[in-house]
Order: C-alpha cells, then structure tokens, then sequence
C-alpha cells in the first residue's frame, strides 16, 4: 500500500495530504481550497487537520481582517470560506459583507455555537451554508463539500 505523499502549503504551516485525482478527469487534480477563520487557535489547528484529512488544501486565519489580507494575497484560488461569527478586529458579518463586494463567488459558510435560526438582523441569510459548534468531523466536512458543489 503506498502512503499519500505528503507537501507543504504556502500559506499555511501545517502538511497537507496530496489531493485525490478527479474520477471524471483521468490525471487532473482537482484541490478545493479553504479559508478557515477562526480566532481560537486550538479551533483552528483542529478544524484545519480534519479538512486536510479529507483532502482539502487549508489556509487559516485568526479573524476577517487577516482573512481578507489571505484572500488578496492567493488572487482567486480560495473555493470556500468557513468563519466564525464573533471575532477581534473584523466580524463574520463584516467579512462576509467584504467577500459579497470583492469575491462575490466564494461561498461562506458559517460556523458558531449561535442558533443560525436565531442569529438577529437577518444574519443567516448572509451566509451560504451554516455548522454549529460542536461539530462533527462529518457536519463541517459536508457543509465544506457542499458548498464547493454548490457555487453562488
């Protein structure tokens, strides 16, 4: 059984498994990128490890501020953000308001220990797709995937 080989990503500091290759596309590889913004590091590193396991290249973020300087630096590649609501320096919904105006492709999926149902101002709307906190490694592996699947 031969392992995955294993390479280092640019923007992050962590490994990643190499990508499977595309069943429709014999040889082509096909990387679904991920922004993961969160400002609990633990959340981060955990949450970032289980998206590589599943095969996605991941970039991380403390807060939107910084998602926002990621997003400018990677021109384009990013396939989906996963953020956080409650952040220092710039909120999801401020980068979610951001996203809208500069990248209106990229889905954003938020993931919080709020009710998205309760969130108030309309907040759920905003965003793409939604995992609570706690999360499965399944719940935050399939609202990355379907939202790759599903673009805006």
């Amino acid at each position: 059984m031969k392992l995955p080989e294993i390479f280092p990503h640019p923007m992050t500091d962590q490994l990643s498994a190499a990508p499977a290759l595309d069943a429709t596309s014999p040889g082509r590889v096909v990387v679904r990128t991920v922004l993961l913004v969160d400002d609990e590091s633990s959340v981060r590193r955990a949450a970032a490890r289980l998206l590589e396991r599943a095969g996605f290249r991941v970039i991380v973020a403390a807060d939107g501020a910084e998602a926002v300087d990621r997003l400018d630096a990677v021109a384009g590649s990013v396939d989906v953000v996963v953020t956080d609501m409650v952040m220092p320096r710039m909120d999801a919904r401020e980068l979610v308001g951001v996203i809208r105006r500069r990248w209106p492709e990229i889905p954003v999926v938020l993931s919080t220990g709020f009710d998205a149902g309760r969130l108030d101002d309309g907040g759920a709307t905003l965003f793409d797709g939604f995992v609570p906190k706690p999360y499965t490694p399944e719940e935050l592996v399939a609202a990355v995937r379907a939202s790759c699947e599903d673009p805006r």
